[in-house]
């Protein structure tokens, strides 16, 4: 039985290189891999673990068109634009898969599991300490409001004072 498996399939367009062009197409994201259809054949132009991946990034091709990388091992880069819903929600997810699969790895999973307890360990701090200081911060927006409504009072005192002073 294999693992790989079709998480998500994005209409896009790839870049080749070679000829210059876009082509229009589907993105497959499987449990282990990346792939793209075109729709014009119907055949995976472009197929590679994720386990070769080495970098993922957001770029702008032509400083138009928004565009997710692929940097694969052995350098080759690979353009995919047009992502739809948009280049973010794609970007996201396929970084999720693949770090997912970088951390799950044999080899790497007594480094994830000791960097997951320390980062667990340093998430829990922060979130303390954020709540220490968001209870700081109400502490001292009441004493704020109990200021504004002193002087709010004082103010309508000043007002009355001066309508009696007018009349």
């Amino acid at each position: 039985m294999s693992r790989d498996f079709c998480v998500h399939t994005w209409p896009c367009s790839y870049y080749l290189e070679l000829e210059k062009r876009w082509v229009p197409g589907k993105l497959w994201l499987t449990s282990l891999s990346l792939k793209f259809l075109t729709d014009k054949t119907g055949d995976f132009l472009v197929s590679f673990p994720l386990a070769d991946i080495i970098e993922i990034k957001k770029e702008a091709s032509h400083f138009i068109f928004s565009s997710v990388t692929i940097l694969e091992k052995g350098h080759v880069k690979h353009w995919f634009s047009s992502l739809q819903p948009n280049r973010n929600v794609v970007f996201h997810i396929i970084e999720h898969f693949w770090r997912e699969l970088l951390l799950s790895q044999p080899g790497g999973a007594v480094e994830a599991s000791s960097s997951r307890m320390t980062k667990g360990k340093e998430l829990t701090g922060l979130m303390s300490c954020s709540q220490k200081r968001l209870e700081d911060a109400a502490r001292v927006l009441h004493y704020q409001g109990e200021q504004l409504d002193s002087i709010t009072s004082s103010l309508d005192n000043m007002e009355s004072d001066l309508d009696v002073a007018d009349r």
